[in-house]
Formats: C-alpha cells, sequence, structure tokens
C-alpha cells in the first residue's frame, strides 16, 4: 500500500498538479485586478469572495501535500527559502483580520500571491537570486553614490541656492533635485535656469556656461558611470548564479548515471547468477 509521503510526493511531481497551481496564481492576480473597480466589486462581491476563498483553500492543500511529501522530517519543507516564502505569502491571507483598517492591509497584501510565479519559473528565481546576491556588493555603490550626491548637492547650495531656490535653496532640496537629474528627467530645464536665468531660453542671453560642467560631470559620474556598476554587478551576479545551477544540474546528471551504471550492474549480476544456478542444475543432473 502506498504511503502518505509517496503519495503526496507523486502528486506534486506531477506537471499537471504544477500547472493548476500557477493557473491558480495567475487567476487569483486576475480575481485582485477585478477588485480596483469598485462598481464590478460591489455588484460580484459574494462570487469573488468565494473564488478567492477555494483559490486560500487549495494554496493550502497544496503546501500541506508538500510538508506531507517529507515524511517523517516535515520541518524539511522549510528548509527551502521559497517554500518559506510560499508559506508567509498563504499564512498571511488567513489572518482572521475584522477591524476595516486592517483588512485593507490585508488587501493590499494579497497582492503577494503573484509573487509565488517565481517559485513556479526557473528563469525568474535565477534573475531574483542574482539581485538578492548582488545586495553586498550594491551597498558599497550604493555609498559612492550618497557622497557623491552629498558633495554635488551642498555645492550646487553655495553656488546656485540665491539664484534657484526652489531647487537648490538647502541640502534636502538640492538632493531632490539631484535624484530628478540621476534619472534624466528634465535636468535641461534646470540646467537652463543657471545658463540662461530662466527655464525658457527662447530670446534670453547666456548669463553663465560653467553650470553647464556642473550638470554634465554629475550625470556623466552618476548616471552613466555608477549605473554602469549596477549593472555589472548584477550581470555577474547572474553569472555566477547560472554556474551554480549548472554545477546542481550536473550533479544530478552525474548522480543520474551513477544509479544507471549501479543497476545495470545489479542486473548483470542476476544475469551471471541465473547462468550460474542452471549450470549448478545440470551438474546435479
Amino acid at each position: 500500500m502506498m504511503r502518505i509521503s509517496d503519495f503526496s510526493r507523486y502528486i506534486i511531481d506531477k506537471k499537471a498538479f504544477k500547472g493548476f497551481i500557477l493557473f491558480l496564481i495567475l487567476f487569483s492576480a486576475v480575481l485582485i485586478g477585478m477588485e480596483t473597480y469598485s462598481g464590478f466589486a460591489s455588484r460580484y462581491r459574494n462570487l469573488l469572495h468565494l473564488l478567492d476563498q477555494i483559490i486560500i483553500l487549495c494554496f493550502v492543500v497544496e503546501i500541506t501535500l508538500k510538508i506531507l511529501a517529507e515524511g517523517k522530517k516535515p520541518w524539511n519543507y522549510f528548509r527551502d527559502p521559497w517554500n518559506v516564502f510560499d508559506f508567509v505569502v498563504v499564512a498571511v491571507c488567513l489572518l482572521p483580520l475584522s477591524d476595516t483598517h486592517y483588512f485593507a492591509v490585508l488587501r493590499v497584501l494579497r497582492v503577494m500571491r503573484i509573487l509565488r510565479m517565481i517559485t513556479f519559473l526557473p528563469r525568474l528565481r535565477l534573475i531574483v537570486g542574482a539581485l538578492l546576491k548582488s545586495i553586498p556588493s550594491m551597498g558599497y555603490v550604493i555609498l559612492l553614490i550618497t557622497i557623491l550626491f552629498f558633495v554635488y548637492a551642498v555645492l550646487g547650495v553655495f553656488v546656485f541656492g540665491s539664484s534657484d531656490p526652489t531647487h537648490f535653496g538647502d541640502l534636502h532640496h538640492a538632493m531632490i533635485t539631484l535624484f530628478q537629474i540621476f534619472t534624466l528627467e528634465g535636468w535641461t530645464d534646470i540646467m537652463n535656469i543657471q545658463i540662461y536665468g530662466s527655464a525658457d531660453k527662447e530670446g534670453m542671453q547666456i548669463v553663465s556656461l560653467w553650470p553647464f560642467l556642473y550638470f554634465a560631470s554629475f550625470i556623466l559620474i552618476a548616471a552613466v558611470i555608477i549605473m554602469n556598476l549596477f549593472i555589472g554587478i548584477i550581470m555577474n551576479s547572474m553569472e555566477e548564479s547560472q554556474k551554480e545551477l549548472a554545477m546542481e544540474l550536473q550533479e544530478l546528471a552525474d548522480t543520474d548515471k551513477t544509479t544507471e551504471d549501479q543497476i545495470t550492474r545489479l542486473l548483470d549480476r542476476i544475469d551471471e547468477l541465473k547462468e550460474e544456478i542452471l549450470l549448478l542444475k545440470k551438474i546435479k543432473k
């Protein structure tokens, strides 16, 4: 008789079961999107609530099967960070919150269920894993760009504070302005205020040309060089993640090959034993 753990493992390993869970995740996202339309949500409130409860129930069954598949060591389920993530997302949706304020927060947290797609798409898991691995290295780049922002912000306040107090009146306004310039959004209008004395350069005479060096140097250093550092760190992390994944797949392949070799040797040995038994029977006769 098949044990519960074996039966659970048999179910969760089926492609149809994985496809069904992926469909539920996508369908859950569609339901949440429908709830953003107040008229539709109020008209079909009961139906949407029923479907949402069914989806949550299916997710609970899925997690239960995965835990049962571990047999006598159910805690092994929580050794995988992605399983912990799935468990937390589903647990949040099961919180019994009756207060309207907390219920509003819960409805927002339900959007997290779409993030479960990460666990079903290996390529997506690879990208997320690479991003997580790049966080320590990004810390130094963030420190570097913070120093750069501070230096340019202080310089901007001292030089442009009197002529453009809106953007460079104090340190925090200058930091916000530099962040806007960093995104390359409307930075020419801010620069024209210093070069032409106004954001509208038509019919205006150039007051000073050196502010161009200030803005151009900041964009070159921050928006070009440092952003390339970010991209380089992420690409390096992705290469490392791909290498680790390739090594894991190779180890699995080697393990399967070793198992096949052992089975082949055992079958050959069984055939040899059969021949020896037949030979002994002939000798006895």
